[in-house]
């Protein structure tokens, strides 16, 4: 008994001293969003069963449990395994597109290639090598920084390579909204590496002078969708812009304080496709109201703040990386997400972090909670391991 007993007091003691050297409020405004989330998953697709909202809070809690043991890790040790991240995550990405499918629903596309059975269970690798890339390229940048060497054309050259791996991949697989997440995530976190002006301004240069050829790039469904936005044309409503008329209608009837959880007319029915995924902010909207709405904005600006906060305070240059890239991840889909409901960008298949409905996004993303979490932890010379506890 005394044993047990002792046993019960030094796993206190863990979790007390876990507790006091974790970032706690992000953590807690973290779990916050999830639980939120899951409310809102529940809401919109319990009348056709549990299977849907069963596999989010099983991602909450495997990514919850996984973002403690990363944050117990040192970032700089995984740095020093990006060889090993970077086999797994490619070879993942390589097997997805030899033995991979697309995923049901709006949007998907019969030659998608971004989602991966395993064991009967499907995973979107895509997910996983935004994490993968979270540790690798912020590695990468750090090394050029320390030699001195980052307005050195070869090792700019190197950086664009290391962002092309992924960016390529991720295009192959015709999911192009992710692919674009990448090149956010790298373009604020190489802003923030004191890069000389005049290459950042030939990068601007060079995006918009391949603006034609990404247009003539894009499929017949994509340009509608852009076209419909920015040059609607009569009937649009109805066709290639029917989802988004729908949301807005939903978040519209919500008014202030919403129609009651589990009481939205069109959530309940079912009317807005895609609303426990790409559109989870109608529900939001329709059920709390623009309360409701405004809080999950709140929640994740909050979410984007302090882990700006943690980049202010790291103690090396990967660290700060490794915040500005998650940042870069949260506020991009944020950002495109939230314009794609209120009919300000096309619709392209992002989440919206920590609220849409995803098993692979919602674990991974704890992922990178815990490599912040690892990061605000060794800020100073006190450092935390799992041997410690």
């Amino acid at each position: 008994m005394r044993k047990v007993l002792d046993s019960f007091r030094r796993a206190g003691r863990s979790i007390y001293r876990y507790l006091r050297s974790t970032y706690l409020p992000y953590f807690c405004v973290v779990i916050f969003a999830s639980i939120y989330g899951i409310m809102l998953v529940y809401s919109c697709t319990i009348q056709n069963g549990t299977r849907t909202v069963t596999t989010q809070i099983i991602a909450f809690l495997v990514g919850s449990t996984a973002a403690v043991i990363i944050s117990l890790m040192d970032y700089e040790r995984l740095g020093e395994l990006w060889w090993l991240i970077s086999a797994v995550c490619i070879s993942l990405m390589l097997l997805t597109l030899v033995f991979g499918g697309g995923a049901a629903g709006e949007g998907a596309k019969a030659d998608d290639r971004a989602w991966l059975d395993i064991f009967g269970v499907s995973f979107q690798p895509s997910e996983l090598l935004k994490i993968g890339f979270l540790i690798t390229f912020p590695y990468h940048l750090s090394k050029v920084i320390k030699e001195g060497k980052i307005n050195s054309i070869p090792h700019l050259l190197t950086l664009v390579g290391h962002i092309c791996v992924p960016v390529g991949l991720i295009v192959l697989q015709r999911d192009e909204g992710s692919a674009l997440m990448f090149l956010i995530m790298a373009a604020i976190m190489i802003l923030g590496s004191g890069l000389d002006a005049k290459y950042i301004a030939v990068a601007f240069i060079g995006f918009f002078a391949a603006l034609p050829l990404l247009w003539q790039v894009l499929t017949t469904t994509q340009k509608q969708r852009f076209q419909a936005v920015y040059s609607p044309q009569e009937g649009d409503e109805l066709d290639i812009l029917y989802q988004q008329t729908l949301g807005r209608i939903a978040i519209g009837s919500g008014e202030l304080t919403g129609l009651g959880w589990r009481n939205g007319t069109m959530t309940q029915a079912g009317l807005v496709p895609e609303d426990y995924n790409d559109f989870i902010l109608t529900v939001a909207g329709e059920e709390f109201g623009f309360i409701g709405a405004t809080l999950v904005l709140v929640i994740l600006a909050s979410i984007m703040v302090m882990t700006i906060n943690v980049a202010l305070t790291a103690k090396d240059d990967m660290g700060r990386f490794i915040c500005l890239g998650f940042f870069g991840l949260i506020a991009a889909q944020t950002i495109f997400n939230v314009g794609m409901v209120l009919v300000v960008l096309p619709v392209i298949g992002i989440t919206l972090p920590f609220f849409s409905a995803g098993g692979s996004s919602s674990m991974c993303l704890y992922f990178g909670v815990g490599l912040v979490l690892s990061v605000y932890m060794r800020r100073g010379e006190s450092r935390m391991s799992i041997a410690s506890l």
